[in-house]
Parts: structure tokens; sequence; C-alpha cells
């Protein structure tokens, strides 16, 4: 897993076009929503399945932007966890960090639209032993992609961006989604 990752942080820097002034930086704090979807978890209890879900909740993160690189960390806890009768049976939270590429497609016009795509991981913990499936209890290797927009005056602006890590479930396939629906304000250090 850790090799993808590099793999792929290193084919953006080899991308990336070579800019001669100096990089300023943005550090970007942010609040919000943590919206989960996809196949999360189905453990087995006897011969009966008994499907896990988990529900949405606040969440909290924060961007550094260097040129058109970023790192990416986005928190949310108190998710409850549900079982197929939609009975509590756990809470749990998520961490989500990512390495990412941002892209802005446009000229900025008071209003800068971008995309953001990278690789990184995620890390699930649960007040109950019993609901972590084995597939999460280390880090979950996770691609990251979104879209945003901000809105500068001078070296404070507003931002409002939708992201999403998306990693295996535990029958290997890509559908594990955690997405974040956050705003923020973003500080330029020049």
């Amino acid at each position: 897993m850790h090799r993808r990752m590099l793999l792929a942080l290193a084919a953006l820097v080899g991308f990336t076009p070579v800019v001669a002034r100096a990089q300023v930086i943005n550090v970007t704090p942010l609040i919000g929503g943590y919206v989960p979807a996809g196949d999360w978890v189905e453990l087995k209890t006897g011969a009966e399945n008994v499907a896990n879900r988990r529900e949405g909740t606040r969440s909290l993160g924060l961007n550094l932007e260097f040129g058109s690189f970023r790192g990416s960390l986005a928190y949310a806890s108190g998710m409850n966890i549900k079982n197929a009768s939609r009975q509590d049976i756990g809470t749990g939270g998520v961490l989500g960090y990512a390495a990412d590429f941002v892209v802005r497609p446009v000229m900025r016009m008071l209003v800068q639209p971008y995309i953001v795509g990278g690789v990184g991981q995620k890390l699930y913990k649960f007040d109950q032993a019993s609901i972590e499936p084995p597939d999460f209890k280390s880090r979950q290797f996770a691609f990251h992609g979104g879209i945003g927009a901000d809105v500068m005056l001078g070296s404070i602006g507003i931002v409002a961006e939708v992201t999403d890590f998306v990693s295996k479930g535990d029958r290997q396939n890509w559908n594990v989604h955690d997405a974040f629906a956050m705003v923020g304000l973003r500080l330029r250090v020049p």
C-alpha cells in the first residue's frame, strides 16, 4: 500500500509545472459534515448476517497548500453505528489524510473553482471491539478526490468543498466512501 502511495505521489510531482516564483502557503481550517456511504461491512453472528451502517456527523478538517500540492486532513467523531434493525450498537470516528494535487481549471474571477485528487489513508476507531471488522484494524489505503471553490479577498478567503476518501470494503471492492462537505477560512501565509 505504501509503495502505491509513493508511486502516485511521484507521478504527481513529475507532471507538475515548475514555477519560478516563490510559493505561498495557504492554511485552511475547515468545519462541516461527514457523510458515510457505500457497503461498509457485514459481520457474521452465528448463522445470521448483521449489516452495520454508519450515520453522518459533524467534522473538522485542515488543508495546507503549497502551490499545486496540498495536504488534507479530515476528522469526524460521534458517528453512530446501527445494525439492520436500525438499533444503535456503538459509536465511532474516522480520520482521513491525503497528499493531493490541486487543479484550478479557470482563472479567478472573484470565485475560483478547483478539483483536488490524491492518495492517502483513513483510520476508523470504534467504542466496541465487537463492531470493528477485521479489515479496519489498521490504516486503510484510500483515494482522495473532490471539488471546491474559494473566494479570496487579499490574504483571507472563504472556501467550500466536498471531498471523498474511497477505500476497499470487506469484499475487496472500492465501495467504501467517507465524504466530507466543509467550509473554511483560507489564510495566505507569505
